[in-house]
């Protein structure tokens, strides 16, 4: 029996260098729910230190900050989203959304 066909596409947004994707995007998310950029990288599986490389790459690429933080302390630290961040985020998902919806269409109308 013939397997059913699929597609994937992998949206990446930059101005020079393709820095900001889904994987930045999955980070943001995690980072606006937990608070934390500490308990982001824990849940998925990155080291802090690389997960503050791509951050620090995609803004300099984007020319703006996605997110700020505070050192630990005796509560411990926190980061959140800058409010550049947060709407490039909203825009960046709402993005991929629409182009995912589409190209399923598309898909699905050539290779009916």
């Amino acid at each position: 029996m013939k397997e059913e066909l699929k597609f994937h596409i992998r949206m990446r947004i930059y101005c020079e260098e393709k820095n900001f994707g889904p994987g930045v995007a999955s980070l943001m998310t995690l980072v606006k729910e937990k608070g934390s950029l500490s308990a982001a990288t824990r849940e998925m599986g990155m080291a802090y230190s690389k997960a503050w490389k791509i951050i620090k790459k995609a803004e300099k690429d984007l020319g703006f900050s996605l997110m700020e933080g505070q050192s630990g302390g005796s509560f411990g630290g926190n980061t959140i989203l800058t409010k550049e961040g947060e709407d490039f985020l909203e825009k960046y998902i709402q993005f991929v959304k629409e182009v995912q919806k589409y190209a399923e269409e598309r898909f699905n109308t050539i290779f009916e």
